[in-house]
């Protein structure tokens, strides 16, 4: 093995937070149809297990964009309508006004956009400026619209394309039940605001934009976020261990994406703890290096593993087990199968499923059911072959 360009530390693979650079793996179609949509004004929902990359992806497309204004939403750590409104006022007034422009100017701009919201703007010992709205409490419908359509007005006013992105966006429901009837009111008149919306909860994102009782049925074009394809993870894996000196062997290559799938956070993650391996010296030839490497990895989980799996029932772990097996070609609600691995009938199947879905345990993959964490999958394996 060659020794690594860099310092021990100088890991050439992320995970765990947002990727950008040459730690980027593809996603070349995706970025292109995003800037499209985005070009077109054309609003997009999209859906990917947690880990998958789409804040990532959504980030270098906003990184990328020059004739789009962006901006960027993560609904996840917010507890109120209140909160979204103050956090989201603050964005916009940060993000689509003129700085530059004298402060009396830009406060009468802002008074007019945010009225009756009690704008305000202090500055701190170094005269830095900040933006915060002085209203006690926002709940009411007319002002939360208010802030809403303040980026169309100021789309159109300078004739501005602007694209708003509101990630973990299945966390509406928690946030407020009335926000969502709210956003739409206001969101289906806006002309030159598109909006992305991302989600990692299958079943809430697909109930959100697919039953036709939400506010939000077919807002927006579906877009879907695949495993990237072998060999452009391959080539990925390889030039980046060559970045550092080291040279990878083609079947150690291949077990990290059998076992990863080509899930983009996974790919990352078994390919660090493989390179951190060789750093100290073991041999990838040996014939136990590959067992090696993953024994650490779910050795290192197993304790979450443990707990996950003492809480679901007789049932939900069968079905586990089942997936673990099965390849894509199995039918899983025929009788063959069912009777193989002693499955419930098919009406206590579709609900354990669905229970282990809300759990994202498993997600569904066209008409496929697949582990979320390719790690639990291989701990689940190795379970089973204990009993």
């Amino acid at each position: 093995m060659t020794k690594s360009k860099g310092t021990e530390s100088d890991n050439p693979f992320k995970y765990g937070s947002v990727v950008s650079r040459e730690a980027f793996c593809n996603r070349k179609e995706e970025i292109q149809q995003l800037k499209q949509y985005m070009q077109n004004s054309q609003s997009v929902w999209l859906f990917s297990p947690r880990r998958y990359g789409k804040t990532s992806l959504i980030k270098r497309v906003f990184n990328e964009s020059v004739l789009v204004k962006t901006l960027y939403v993560d609904l996840y750590n917010i507890k109120s309508t209140d909160d979204f409104c103050k956090r989201y006022a603050k964005l916009i007034a940060d993000s689509l006004f003129d700085w530059k422009d004298n402060m009396k100017t830009l406060s009468g701009k802002l008074v007019e956009s945010f009225k009756g919201l009690k704008p305000s703007v202090t500055f701190d010992e170094n005269g830095n400026p900040s933006f915060s709205l002085q209203t006690e409490t926002i709940h009411q419908q007319i002002d939360v619209e208010t802030i809403l359509n303040i980026p169309d007005k100021i789309g159109k006013k300078n004739n501005q394309k602007i694209c708003i992105a509101f990630d973990e966006f299945q966390e509406i429901k928690r946030i407020d039940p009335f926000l969502i009837n709210w956003m739409r009111s206001a969101f289906q008149f806006h002309e030159n605001v598109s909006y992305i919306f991302l989600g990692s909860k299958q079943s809430m994102m697909e109930s959100i934009f697919s039953d036709n009782n939400s506010p939000f049925y077919e807002f927006g074009t579906k877009m879907n976020l695949n495993p990237i394809r072998k060999e452009e993870l391959e080539m990925f894996i390889t030039d980046r261990f060559k970045s550092r000196g080291i040279y990878i062997t083609q079947s150690v290559v291949d077990k990290i994406l059998e076992i990863s799938g080509g899930h983009p956070h996974y790919t990352q993650f078994f390919a660090s703890e493989v390179f951190y391996l060789l750093l100290s010296g073991h041999d990838q030839n040996n014939e136990t290096f590959n067992h090696l490497w993953l024994t650490k990895i779910i050795n290192g989980q197993s304790d979450i593993f443990q707990n996950i799996y003492d809480q679901l029932s007789n049932i939900q772990r069968n079905v586990l087990q089942t997936l673990t097996v099965i390849d894509e070609n199995t039918e899983l609600y025929s009788v063959k199968t069912r009777d193989k691995y002693h499955l419930p009938p098919s009406s206590t199947l579709n609900t354990t499923l669905n229970s282990l879905i809300n759990k994202d345990i498993i997600a569904k993959q066209g008409l496929q059911y697949k582990l979320v964490n390719p790690i639990f999958k291989e701990w689940l394996k190795r379970l089973d072959a204990q009993l």
